[in-house]
């Protein structure tokens, strides 16, 4: 059963919508009294943002609905408060809240973002039914109307989360998808950072080829943080994106002169190893060599485990002098159980054989 501050906030988001006189004193009444009771009070925290958001007070709309992600009770009205909270803080440029609000998306919400161009019209996209498609009575082209103020540096922040997003949930071509957004808005701040997503996901991808054009545009656009340095996502610092691109563009040319000079981000070690990974699939021992032995020289965490690969490749080509080679590796550098044990294991075999 509702209860009574329940009831009260949506008659109150219905006054709002209706843009009746009393909205405004309704809709604080409720805010005020929500203050004073905590528990249970997500639906009424959306209720109130919404109320706020149809009186056109964005900031007192983010803040209900930063506090309706925070309860967390319900996982479908998280996702709704989640999706506003996220669009008002792109329209304010607010990017790591943004970030924040989308990354505690659902698979249902994610879904829903994938669907959404933001180079396109949104309102067709975006309507209030999407937020309250039990309510009826509370439509009225409220969402509408904030994404129709979202220009096109808001947009392109919007597109750079939605690409952060897919990518930490590990969906590459969604995150392909999103980053060409934000190249085809062209804003100046987000140009290079998408350029150089795009690049680091074909790579895992094994597209080596649009991802060595992608660097080359990254190296020459505007904008010089990468997309995990302006949402807020990336710990310590990092080198600009034109000289990550260089360095990538570099590894994937053969060129690992700057691998000592900076330290890679992790999404660049992710795709060096995994290129290390599709070349042992394919039992490629030269390749997988090119790839893995850059990742261990150049000291990055799972190097040990890099080496294990290419230990097991060597095994199973029948190169023994290469396979103790980096089984020896593997053991000098880690006491993980699971990867000493294989490597005394095929030593053992192979020193007798």
């Amino acid at each position: 059963m509702p209860t009574d501050l329940e009831l009260a906030a949506l008659a109150a988001a219905n006054l709002a919508v209706r843009r009746d006189p009393a909205a405004a004193d309704a809709v604080e009444t409720c805010r005020t009294a929500l203050a004073d009771q905590v528990p249970d009070g997500q639906r009424i925290a959306l209720l109130v943002g919404w109320g706020y958001l149809a009186l056109d007070e964005p900031t007192e709309a983010w803040e209900c609905f930063r506090a309706a992600v925070s309860y967390e009770t319900e996982p479908h009205l998280t996702d709704r408060a989640a999706l506003l909270a996220g669009l008002l803080a792109a329209r304010e440029l607010e990017a790591p809240a943004l970030a924040g609000a989308w990354y505690r998306a659902s698979t249902e919400l994610i879904t829903v973002l994938d669907q959404i161009n933001f180079t396109d019209d949104l309102t067709t996209r975006l309507t209030d039914d999407l937020i309250w498609p039990d309510h009826p009575e509370l439509r009225a082209d409220v969402l509408p109307h904030l994404v129709e103020s979202l220009d096109a540096r808001s947009r392109s922040l919007a597109a750079l989360t939605l690409y952060a997003v897919h990518h930490a949930n590990g969906d590459s071509d969604a995150a392909v998808r999103a980053a060409w957004q934000v190249v085809r808005l062209g804003h100046p701040t987000y140009l290079a950072a998408a350029w150089l997503g795009i690049a680091e996901t074909l790579i895992k991808q094994g597209d080596t080829a649009t991802a060595a054009k992608a660097c080359q545009e990254a190296r020459t656009a505007e904008g010089r943080f990468s997309a995990r340095l302006l949402l807020g996502l990336a710990e310590g610092s990092e080198p600009d994106v034109q000289t990550q691109a260089e360095m990538l563009l570099g590894t994937l040319q053969g060129d690992y002169s700057k691998l000592a000079e900076y330290k890679l981000s992790e999404q660049h070690q992710d795709a060096i190893f995994e290129l290390g990974l599709r070349a042992k699939d394919r039992r490629d021992l030269p390749e997988a060599t090119r790839w893995f032995r850059q990742y261990i020289e150049a000291g990055y965490a799972a190097h040990p485990l890099a080496a294990a690969h290419l230990g097991e490749l060597a095994y199973w080509v029948g190169d023994k002098q290469t396979a103790l080679h980096w089984y020896q590796y593997t053991l000098d550098h880690t006491d993980l159980p699971v990867l000493v044990e294989e490597a005394e294991q095929r030593m053992a075999e192979l020193r007798a054989s």
